[in-house]
């Protein structure tokens, strides 16, 4: 049983790192022509516009067109990265980060973009060492320790995921992002009455997720409380998702019973 429980938990992780489930980037346009730069100004605010509203396919679209016309444009190399990884596309983030890097070695940040875009494609080795490199001059972003306990969690240690989401935490007090993942990563170490505390104070944030609800409605779900669990399922899902929840809590509390 608790092998299981730990399996449902797992799935739930949901990490600052990955990139965003079911989007594709649209394939970048050649480069914009010189000719075109004079309407540069207006597709870039409809670029960050469309960051804005989690349209990553289509402002990657024209930050790549501006770095294929200027790989030394750090700029667009960093924004052209990120939308990518958020499309769901961490290997291009990647690919143009490595080129960005020929340019301007050692980029602090162009290296912790890389580091969260190889979180995302899952090759945490080189995430840690990209990260652990731009924390040497970046140490008061948050983001970066934040990336860094996901990607510790995904090496199996713990201890040290635990500490740097608190290095987060320092910095960023009250996260939600945050506090879900070192929720979680306490949860998977047997101390759901913790875990369960920190989820309810990400949950009373006003940029809390419907993940970080759900996490705290299977956690109360594995501490018993289905009751409080199904309500926090019917709030954030439709009818049918909500009751195979419920249904699914149930079954960890039948289980557990004696």
């Amino acid at each position: 049983m608790r092998r299981s429980v730990h399996w449902a938990c797992a799935v739930m992780l949901l990490q600052g790192c990955a990139g965003l489930p079911g989007m594709q980037a649209k394939k970048p346009p050649t480069a914009v022509k010189q000719e075109d730069f004079s309407l540069a100004p207006y597709l870039k605010e409809v670029a960050l516009q469309s960051s804005v509203n989690h349209d990553y396919a289509a402002a990657a679209s024209f930050w790549g067109a501006v770095f294929e016309s200027d790989p030394s444009n750090r700029e667009a190399a960093l924004k052209f990265a990120s939308n990518l990884r958020y499309a769901g596309q961490p290997q291009g983030a990647i690919s143009a980060l490595n080129k960005a890097l020929v340019t301007h070695p050692g980029d602090p940040q162009l290296l912790a973009e890389r580091g969260k875009a190889y979180a995302g494609a899952s090759d945490f080795a080189p995430a840690l060492a990209d990260i652990d490199e731009a924390l040497k001059t970046s140490t008061k972003d948050w983001t970066l320790y934040s990336a860094r306990g996901v990607t510790l969690d995904r090496l199996a240690r713990p201890a040290d995921a635990e500490a740097a989401y608190k290095q987060a935490l320092a910095l960023s007090p009250g996260n939600p992002k945050v506090l879900n993942n070192m929720a979680l990563n306490i949860a998977l170490s047997g101390r759901l009455d913790e875990a369960i505390a920190l989820l309810r104070t990400a949950a009373l944030h006003p940029q809390a997720t419907v993940q970080v609800r759900q996490n705290l409605s299977l956690l109360l779900a594995m501490k018993g409380n289905v009751d409080e669990a199904g309500r926090l399922a019917r709030a954030d899902l439709s009818a049918a998702m909500s009751e195979n929840n419920i249904a699914f809590f149930r079954s960890l509390k039948a289980a557990a019973a004696p």
